[in-house]
């Protein structure tokens, strides 16, 4: 089960552990794991570099940056993670248009959750959001989400991003920031930049009205990705 703990403020976010140190034969399952799912996926697999958890509070996360083959390895095996200890960090946008809240369904040939629901944008927070300082900026994380599987620009908000909770999956041990957006940009706006775009992540978007929320939420049933059903739940309970 999900737990989600909602926020005053945004947490900082720092690079400042220390990765553990991988044993040998770790090290060749994980290659033997890589080398198997590259076979399979091809040119669509990337070795990225995300940001992984070692201390996590309401006020404060730390962590260090880790290569997105050891995330992979752990999925496809859960026993690695007590070796490998990943915890990705995620951002999940909870976007609002005149018109209503933003949902997507993932492409069936996403790593996460293919052909579910989700709000939108989303995505793990990767080494270029980390400043000089190590400092990791979340808003960087979901604007750029945000242009690339949407299609909107920074400029078209009309207010700051906001953290508005933390979710974590002890089953995947992804942990999620969910944050506010608003645009004054209009549901066939927003839909007509969605159409253009090329590789897009989602197959379809939907802009439900905010009165229809939680009973756009009840008939998906299984098809709305947990982390957004947490996410909605926690949100309409507190009345946010």
């Amino acid at each position: 089960m999900l737990s989600v703990r909602l926020l005053q403020s945004e947490p900082r976010v720092m690079v400042g552990a220390t990765a553990p140190t991988i044993r040998p034969d770790i090290e060749a399952r994980v290659d033997e794991i890589w080398r198997r799912e590259k076979q399979r996926r091809s040119h669509e697999l990337y070795n990225g570099r995300l940001f992984s958890i070692d201390h996590c509070d309401a006020g404060t996360i730390v962590g260090w940056i880790s290569e997105y083959r050891y995330f992979i390895a752990q999925q496809r095996e859960p026993s690695l993670h007590a070796a490998l200890k990943i915890k990705p960090l995620a951002v999940t946008g909870i976007l609002c248009c005149p018109d209503g809240v933003l949902f997507g369904r993932r492409s069936d040939r996403s790593e996460m959750d293919a052909g579910c629901w989700e709000l939108v944008p989303s995505g793990g927070v990767e080494d270029t959001a980390v400043g000089p300082t190590g400092q990791v900026s979340l808003e960087r994380c979901i604007l750029i989400e945000l242009e690339e599987e949407i299609g909107i620009g920074a400029s078209e908000l009309s207010a700051r991003s906001r953290a508005v909770a933390l979710v974590e999956d002890p089953r995947s041990h992804v942990t999620d920031v969910g944050i506010m957006l608003a645009t004054t940009s209009p549901a066939a706006q927003i839909q007509r930049r969605f159409a253009v775009l090329e590789n897009r992540e989602y197959s379809q978007l939907e802009i439900v009205a905010p009165a229809e929320v939680r009973a756009f939420r009840g008939s998906l049933a299984d098809s709305l990705g947990a982390v957004s059903v947490a996410l909605l739940d926690a949100l309409m309970h507190a009345g946010l």
